[in-house]
């Protein structure tokens, strides 16, 4: 697969069943301090990303390793609290 993207999550509950690589994660939309998103493993339940505004009213993104965040078994959105994410896979 190549790189695509984005995918956009904004429900919890949406999610994305393919192995890949998460290579970066954009937050966008209206927040407010104390906000949270978090990205989970569909299958085992694992954190894979977690996310929460912190004395700011906007987060712009995070940083992801260069060798991306493995989701074998895609990403579900468990919690968002306001906005959407878009989040850029590539290859697995």
């Amino acid at each position: 697969m190549p790189n695509i993207g984005p995918v956009v999550f904004q429900t919890v509950g949406d999610v994305f069943v393919t192995p890949v690589r998460i290579g970066a994660i954009i937050w966008e939309g209206a927040t407010t301090s104390g906000d949270t998103a978090e990205l989970h493993c569909p299958k085992t339940l694992a954190l894979l990303w977690a996310g929460r505004t912190d004395q700011t009213q906007t987060y712009l993104g995070a940083a992801i390793p260069m060798e991306g965040i493995h989701a074998p078994h895609g990403f579900r959105l468990s919690k968002i609290s306001a906005g959407r994410l878009l989040i850029y896979v590539r290859e697995n």
